[in-house]
């Protein structure tokens, strides 16, 4: 058993809310619970936490299309059938609770702040 953040992104980020998002990324790093991924392409956006006390990797893309392009040919089929039949992509990471579990949820609900019409979230409590 695990304990999840859950989020649906309608549509890109624009550039001025994928700024919001990189600034307030950058105010979390500040805060020492978060790793930044630096293996990713310059428009996402993956942390994990810190030492041990990781389970997942979030991961938040400016180009939806990042999701479905970065996998296997399978995959890549699946996540883009479900994003067309649903209307928006699915995304989650699981956390176990781990101190880290704040700054995911931080960042789902500044997300959902910056760009209510686009996305939402929700988590396991």
């Amino acid at each position: 058993m695990g304990y999840t953040n859950y989020f649906n992104q309608r549509r890109n980020f624009n550039d001025d809310e994928w700024k919001l998002l990189q600034d307030e990324v950058t105010y979390l790093n500040e805060c020492g619970r978060i790793i930044l991924r630096t293996d990713t392409p310059h428009e996402v956006i993956a942390f994990d936490g810190k030492g041990e006390d990781t389970c997942e990797t979030l991961v938040l893309a400016k180009d939806l299309s990042f999701h479905w392009l970065e996998n296997d040919e399978i995959t890549k089929k699946w996540i883009y059938d479900k994003y067309v039949k649903r209307g928006y992509y699915f995304g989650f990471c699981k956390t176990r609770m781990y101190p880290y579990d704040i700054d995911v949820w931080h960042l789902l609900t500044y997300c959902r702040v910056i760009s209510p019409e686009n996305f939402s979230c929700g988590r396991d409590r």
